[in-house]
């Protein structure tokens, strides 16, 4: 039984199991993923996220650690948990000379060092989360090859039968104030339907309120009311427009032929996982 170093133990249970075949089986496909996660992480002087240090703990589990260590890192990985023998051995790797990945240790231990006492698990759903997560950046990364290599699309998904679970993932951004989803085509197209039918229902809203507010006096109470509604409709219904043009715009790019873009160059050495600056000693 283990403790992490605010007194919480690990969900009762089973829990998550590390799938047998991963959605990422290529550890190239990883360390740009996790290059994303540093440069994100670095532009806002912050530390890694979540899904960033998952990715840094599988990538370490699968260059052969210590057994103790490999047990820690999976520990994490299935319900985000931060054990105190995990924090410490992440800190003695990230200033041991003779370990190869001092750099990842060391980003490691700043993502846990950054979430203070609260160093219990994350979700009980947190590494099937993350695995959808994983699922959905590998089938985006082999999009953009696809377009880099002039292939085109993918054959189109197979029609929504009810029986695959729908793909539904969203982050928030409080910096930026921006919400990202991401969700499967079938799921997409249901949504979109809603919004744009929604939109309707505004509009014709906004149309009905003009109409009856016109037949008030000028500068009654009524009317003015009746614009104030009237404009607070047509602002919610031009977002919600804003958002099926969005979508239709991404659904005739990705049906139009592309030329492929010119080869990426190899990432620099500062963006690779185990290329960071060196660790400050511990506190």
């Amino acid at each position: 039984m283990y403790e992490t170093d605010n007194g919480a133990r690990p969900p009762a249970g089973p829990g998550y199991r590390l799938p047998e075949h991963r959605p990422l089986r290529d550890l190239s496909l990883y360390e740009d993923l996790i290059a994303d996660g540093l440069a994100a992480a670095n532009s806002q002087g912050g530390a890694i996220d979540h899904v960033t240090a998952r990715r840094m703990a599988l990538w370490l589990v699968a260059q052969q650690q210590p057994p103790d260590f490999a047990r820690g890192l999976i520990r994490f990985a299935q319900s985000g948990a931060v054990t105190r023998a995990l924090k410490l051995q992440l800190a003695n790797y990230a200033r041991s000379p003779g370990y190869p990945h001092r750099s990842t240790a060391a980003r490691l231990r700043e993502y846990a060092v950054s979430r203070g006492t609260d160093l219990g698990p994350v979700g009980t759903d947190f590494g099937a989360i993350c695995d959808q997560i994983d699922q959905a950046d590998a089938m985006l990364a082999g999009l953009r090859e696809r377009t880099r290599e002039g292939r085109g699309t993918p054959e189109a998904a197979r029609p929504d039968t009810g029986a695959q679970q729908p793909l539904v993932l969203a982050r928030r951004d409080p910096d930026s104030r921006t919400v990202t989803l991401v969700l499967d085509s079938a799921t997409a197209d249901i949504a979109m339907f809603a919004i744009a039918a929604h939109s309707d229902e505004r509009e014709a809203h906004v149309r009905e309120v003009e109409r009856y507010g016109h037949t008030l006096p000028e500068d009654s109470y009524g009317r003015r009311n009746r614009q104030d509604i009237a404009a607070h409709e047509t602002r919610v219904a031009a977002r919600l427009r804003a958002v099926e043009q969005a979508y239709r715009t991404a659904i005739d790019h990705d049906t139009t032929y592309r030329p492929p873009e010119p080869a990426r160059t190899d990432r620099s050495p500062e963006h690779q996982p185990d290329s960071q600056t060196e660790p400050e000693a511990e506190p």
